[in-house]
């Protein structure tokens, strides 16, 4: 029929389920808000407001670090949004590997993000700066080592550049500890993101390569099934009807 509307309504239960990732990310937000409303007014501004606005910083103020955060937020991204594709494929090795990567990458992320090893947990809670650094080298070493049969499928010359490129900007930052701006400072800040760059990238070309193979197989799996589901109940239709004629018959 023409102009029908194939739209199905949405129970109550529905529309229930639908809200709760909203308002549990409503929820977190509120409570972040009311954090910065319990500051004095110095406090939550500098918690609001953009870098560039603060002490007369220029527009470009952090940008090489907000880069980074959103390369960092692209490759969990692309690690979770493969390991999607993996649980409709029905590979759950992949799976496993992709969700730990995303996680790694995820921690990696938020680390950077609110420079937890660097300035939050050395100077709130007192824990040295190397404990957190190592904690986060054993999460890495332990996707590594369980993932390896995986990782050895995929485009390991980039995973490796990422992780010489992050070497290089860990070492310069334990040996040298370089003042801002300083030449150290560049080329730590730049292997640094030479090697966020080359971790997003790798995530997104597995991803890309793993959601080509579920879609092929899909593929050529498809029509064999659609052939089976309608023919099969056809047939199981016209041995029925000739029971029937033959029991009609005696």
């Amino acid at each position: 029929m023409q102009g029908q509307d194939r739209r199905q309504l949405r129970t109550i239960h529905d529309a229930i389920r639908l809200v709760i990732p909203l308002t549990v990310m409503w929820s977190l937000g509120v409570g972040v808000m009311a954090y910065v409303g319990n500051q004095t007014k110095d406090r939550a501004g500098e918690l609001l407001m953009d870098p560039s606005f603060s002490v007369g910083s220029a527009w470009y103020t952090g940008l090489v670090s907000n880069l980074g955060i959103l390369t960092w937020t692209v490759g969990a991204f692309a690690a979770f949004s493969g390991a999607w594709m993996c649980s409709l494929g029905g590979r759950a090795s992949a799976r496993r590997f992709l969700i730990g990567g995303g996680i790694v990458g995820a921690v990696m992320l938020l680390d950077d993000l609110f420079q937890f090893h660097a300035i939050l947990l050395p100077g709130e809670l007192g824990i040295p700066k190397m404990l957190t650094q190592a904690v986060i080298g054993l999460g890495v070493a332990g996707w590594i080592i369980t993932q390896r049969h995986e990782i050895r499928r995929t485009h390991v010359h980039v995973l490796l550049a990422s992780f010489v490129a992050l070497g290089i900007s860990f070492l310069i930052d334990s040996l040298v500890s370089p003042a801002p701006g300083e030449g150290w400072n560049i080329i730590e800040d730049g292997a640094k993101f030479l090697g966020v760059l080359a971790w997003a990238t790798y995530f997104v070309v597995t991803t890309a390569n793993i959601s080509r193979s579920v879609f092929r197989d899909a593929l050529l799996t498809w029509p064999d099934e659609a052939y089976d589901s309608v023919y099969g109940a056809l047939g199981e239709a016209t041995e029925l009807e000739a029971t029937g004629l033959e029991a009609t018959v005696r």
